[in-house]
């Protein structure tokens, strides 16, 4: 099934090109810009995801990597994640890994021609580490606007600390968020994007939750992480109560699948073992379509 997928997001691309162009405007897709965890795997970068709806991209979370990613996929067709048109995200929570390519998606896209504020959503805390990546650039911001580049000081980032509930609205996409478990975080969220043909719900890093299960109710695209049963960091010891309390297994993946019927499931921000794996253990509780994505696949 993975293969057939890929093989239609290949064929789109192909269109692309023959058309010398950008993608024709198709509706709602979800391209995977980040799939892996903090391990420095070059094959994934950092927990990233896009909404792309008529041409308008929306991002959730900002793994390292996010803009080339995003690069990447404009130069596969997909013409709405040009740096200058990454404008908008929602930030599930505020661990490093989700995090770390914020500063990157703030300053690379204000240096490559956005000239709207990029706008961010997230948990109580986004608004104070804006703030210090503010100051901590505040030579280079100086520099950029009072000297010969002359950039809009104004159009650099507006963040906004948020509650449950629906957070943002417009013609494209309306975004709900709705808090998860992850630990010792206080406050952490899945976002659903209702948009005119489509219903994407993204789980962020969490155990079984829920307000997950509420939001998702057969939505087309469920996108969620998962560690296998089996999995144990050797640098962790006390790995099995730290899992119980801020990730999901793949058994308890199938059990939250067969409780949501999304139409699909994609599995990202996955633990070691390979694709494979990670397919058959799922498939062993849940019958449903289910894909293990990679970097830059679009569904």
């Amino acid at each position: 099934m993975r293969r057939m997928i890929l093989v239609c997001a290949a064929a789109i691309g192909t269109m692309a090109s023959a058309a010398g162009g950008a993608q024709p405007v198709i509706g709602t897709r979800v391209v995977m810009l980040g799939t892996g965890t903090p391990r420095p795997d070059p094959e994934h970068s950092g927990p990233a995801t896009a909404i792309v709806v008529h041409g308008v991209s929306y991002l959730v979370d900002m793994g390292p990597g996010i803009v080339r990613r995003a690069e990447q996929a404009r130069r596969r067709g997909i013409d709405g994640l040009a740096p200058e048109k990454l404008t908008t995200a929602f930030v599930t929570h505020l661990h490093s890994d989700h995090t770390v390519g914020y500063p990157d998606l703030i300053f690379t896209t204000w240096v490559q021609g956005r000239h709207a504020p990029l706008r961010v959503y997230g948990p109580a805390g986004l608004e104070s580490m804006t703030k210090y990546i503010m100051l901590a650039w505040q030579a280079d911001i100086d520099i950029r606007t009072k000297g010969l580049e002359h950039r809009n000081g104004d159009a650099i980032v507006e963040a906004h600390d948020v509650k449950p509930g629906v957070i943002y609205k417009d013609d494209n996409t309306t975004v709900t968020a709705f808090q998860t478990a992850h630990g010792e975080w206080p406050q952490t969220f899945g976002y659903k994007f209702a948009t005119p043909d489509r219903t994407i719900v993204i789980s962020g890093d969490t155990n079984p939750s829920q307000a997950l299960v509420d939001n998702c109710r057969r939505c087309d695209v469920l996108v969620h992480e998962a560690y296998l049963d089996s999995y144990r960091p050797a640098d962790m010891p006390n790995w099995t109560e730290y899992r119980s309390k801020y990730h999901t297994t793949t058994t308890q993946l199938a059990e939250i699948a067969n409780r949501a019927q999304p139409k699909l499931l994609v599995v990202y921000h996955h633990g070691a073992g390979n694709d494979e794996e990670y397919a058959a253990a799922i498939q062993r509780g849940y019958r449903g379509k289910v894909v293990i994505a990679r970097d830059l696949d679009v569904y």
